[in-house]
């Protein structure tokens, strides 16, 4: 067998080529992956590293944001929605939104109390309002509605034209939306871990 193998110019060619590929599986194989998963390992201790830098730099600025939320707390009042209950609050919220419409010349077409909801120490009171007017008095009851005190929040507002001539310039128009206000509530016990 031994006998088989090449001599001379032609074995040192196949014995370097032969190291060669022990040396480039090698490396492929081993040191390839090792530096790979060594740099994966630094920049996951990079990461880790920076990440507990800022949660000191944030655990060392807490007092300095709580007094700031204090002072902030105390210069803007907070103003809520009248009533004990849900049911209470959202009667105050329905007849306020009546007055504002009534005042720009609008009806409320109808109104839904929606169910309270928990928002931290507060809870939200919406109704679900209908009202059929022209443009003009949809925009200046949005706006009357957003500077209102309490104050009052729109969502899911949906508008549709009914039937209208080519002539009318302002038709007559079906809008429904959801209006939030906010009233005083115990805050939610924390979930025991």
């Amino acid at each position: 067998m031994m006998g088989d193998l090449p001599e001379g110019p032609r074995g040192k060619v196949l014995a370097v080529a032969l190291s060669f590929t022990v040396l480039a599986a090698l490396w492929l194989g081993v040191a390839v992956p090792l530096t790979d998963w060594y740099g994966e390992r630094a920049d996951a201790i990079e990461r880790q590293t920076t990440l507990t830098r800022r949660m000191a730099q944030i655990a060392a600025d807490l007092p300095n944001l709580r007094a700031q939320a204090a002072t902030t707390q105390a210069a803007v009042p907070v103003t809520v929605l009248d009533g004990t209950t849900d049911a209470v609050a959202g009667a105050a919220l329905q007849q306020r939104l009546q007055q504002i419409a009534s005042g720009l010349g609008a009806t409320l077409a109808s109104t839904e109390l929606l169910s309270g909801d928990p928002a931290g120490a507060y809870r939200r009171i919406g109704i679900r309002i209908a009202v059929t007017s022209t443009w003009p008095v949809i925009v200046r009851l949005l706006d009357a509605i957003a500077g209102d005190t309490p104050r009052l929040l729109v969502n899911d507002l949906q508008i549709q034209a009914m039937r209208a001539s080519l002539t009318d310039a302002n038709p007559t128009l079906n809008v429904t939306m959801v209006v939030f206000g906010f009233r005083a509530g115990t805050a939610q016990p924390a979930p025991q871990r």
